[in-house]
C-alpha cells in the first residue's frame, strides 16, 4: 500500500511535464493503464465481467481520471489532490441524504471543517486564475465518492474488472482529442506518459487490489494519506510550483480530519440496523 500511495502520488509531477492537452494525456494513460490492468487480471486468472455494477465503477473512474488530469493542468497540484482527497466527506452527504441514515456526531462535524480547509484552498488562489481547475477537482472529488459508493459490497472480479473497464473508457474519451491535438511527441512527453500509464495507473492500481485484499481497510485508508502530503511535494522540488500558504494551511485541515475519522470509523463503526426476523 506504501507502494501504491507513491505511484500515486507522481501523478501531479508528471502531469505537469507533459505539455498536452489534459484529456490526451488521459486517453493514453488510460489505454496504457487498462492494458496493466488486464494482464493482471490474465496473470490471476481473473476472468473479466461486465455488468451494470462494473459499467458504474468504470464511469466513476473514467470521471475521477479525466477531471483529476484538467485540474492540475488548471490549478496548483497541491489544490487538485487534496480537494479530490475530499471524497469521503460526499460519501457521508450520500449515506445522509440519498441513503437516508442518520450520522454519528463525528461525522457531522468532519463534513464543516473540511469545507473550511477547501475554503481556504480556494482563497489561496484568488486572483491567480485557478478558480476553474479547483472546481473542476471538485468534480473529480465527487466520481472518487462514486468508486467508493460504487465498489461497495462487489466481488473482487467485478472491482477489477470495473477498473479495468474505467482505463479503457478513459482512452474512448481522451484519444479523440489526442488525435485532434496532435502534440508533439517529445522525449519528455513520452517518458511522461509511459510512467504515468504504466506505473503512477496501471502497477498502482495493480498493487492496490493486492493491498486491499491483505491489509486491514484502516491501515489502506491511512497509508493512502502519502498521496496528498507527497503530490505536491514532488511537484515544489522539480516543477519550483508554489501553492501558497493558505492552500498548504487549507491542505492540512483537509488531510488532518479525513485521517482522524478514519481512524475514529474504524474504531467506533456506526451501528448496523437489526435484521428483520420476517
Amino acid at each position: 500500500m506504501i507502494a501504491t500511495a507513491l505511484l500515486w502520488s507522481i501523478g501531479g509531477i508528471f502531469i505537469k511535464l507533459v505539455p498536452w492537452n489534459p484529456l490526451a494525456i488521459a486517453g493514453l494513460r488510460g489505454v496504457l493503464g487498462g492494458l496493466v490492468m488486464y494482464g493482471y487480471l490474465r496473470a490471476r486468472g481473473i476472468k473479466p465481467v461486465f455488468n451494470l455494477d462494473t459499467l458504474k465503477i468504470a464511469i466513476a473512474l473514467a470521471g475521477v481520471c479525466s477531471t483529476f488530469v484538467a485540474a492540475n493542468k488548471l490549478t496548483t497540484s497541491a489544490n487538485a489532490i487534496v480537494i479530490q482527497y475530499c471524497a469521503p466527506v460526499y460519501v457521508l452527504l450520500y449515506i445522509a441524504f440519498v441513503q437516508k441514515k442518520k450520522l454519528r456526531p463525528l461525522d457531522i462535524a468532519v463534513v464543516p471543517i473540511t469545507i473550511l480547509g477547501v475554503s481556504l484552498c480556494f482563497l489561496g488562489q484568488i486572483g491567480k486564475g485557478h478558480l476553474a481547475g479547483d472546481i473542476v477537482a471538485v468534480i473529480s472529488g465527487v466520481f472518487f465518492a462514486g468508486m467508493f459508493i460504487f465498489s461497495e459490497g462487489v466481488s473482487e472480479q467485478t472491482r477489477a474488472s470495473g477498473i479495468m473497464q474505467g482505463q479503457f473508457l478513459t482512452a474512448i474519451i481522451g484519444i479523440p482529442v489526442l488525435i485532434a491535438t496532435r502534440p508533439a511527441f517529445t522525449t519528455t512527453a513520452i517518458i511522461g506518459i509511459l510512467i504515468l500509464g504504466i506505473f503512477q495507473i496501471g502497477l498502482a492500481y495493480v498493487l492496490y487490489s493486492i493491498a486491499i485484499k491483505n491489509a486491514p481497510l484502516l491501515t489502506c485508508s491511512l497509508l493512502a494519506v502519502l498521496e496528498p502530503l507527497l503530490n505536491p511535494v514532488w511537484v515544489f522540488l522539480f516543477a519550483g510550483e508554489n501553492p501558497g500558504i493558505w492552500s498548504l494551511v487549507g491542505g492540512v485541515i483537509v488531510v488532518v480530519v479525513i485521517t482522524l475519522w478514519y481512524v475514529y470509523d474504524a474504531r467506533h463503526p456506526a451501528p448496523q440496523p437489526e435484521p428483520n426476523p420476517a
